[in-house]
């Protein structure tokens, strides 16, 4: 089990490093790691716990700036020398947090999309592969 764990948060770290890659260079660690692992050298070009982690920052931040824009409105925090500038700043802050929530959610929503999509796509490729006889290519 413990093994099983610590190859779960290595792999979280290979593929962190991956997405943040600005040139296409393999290191021996990422060698040695697939090496023990080669199905999961697809899961790099689709890290999906990376995306849910930035989705969800995004959402956070959205959330927090709904918040503040609220406690904003219903409370003496900002003296601004006009009340429509005061207003104005509220309403700016509330529906960027707003549109960051959505961005967020939609996102997420259309990346499962995507991720299903490709599973299915992929299990389709090893039903047409098996039943023409390729059975050990390299794409499968």
């Amino acid at each position: 089990m413990k093994d099983h764990k610590r190859d779960a948060i290595y792999r979280g770290a290979i593929l962190l490093k991956s997405f943040f890659k600005m040139k296409n260079e393999v290191t021996e660690e990422e060698i040695d790691y697939f090496k023990k692992h080669p199905n999961e050298i697809d899961e790099v070009t689709a890290p999906m716990n990376i995306h849910k982690l930035f989705l969800a920052i995004g959402i956070g931040v959205g959330i927090l700036l709904v918040a503040i824009s609220k406690i904003v409105a219903h409370s003496s925090f900002l003296p601004v020398a006009s009340h429509v500038l005061r207003e104005t700043l509220i309403d700016i802050v509330f529906e960027i947090g707003v549109a960051l929530i959505g961005a967020g959610v939609t996102a997420y929503m259309l990346g499962i999309l995507l991720n299903a999509q490709q599973e299915n796509a992929q299990q389709w490729k090893r039903m047409i592969r098996r039943k023409i006889g390729m059975q050990n290519t390299p794409e499968s």
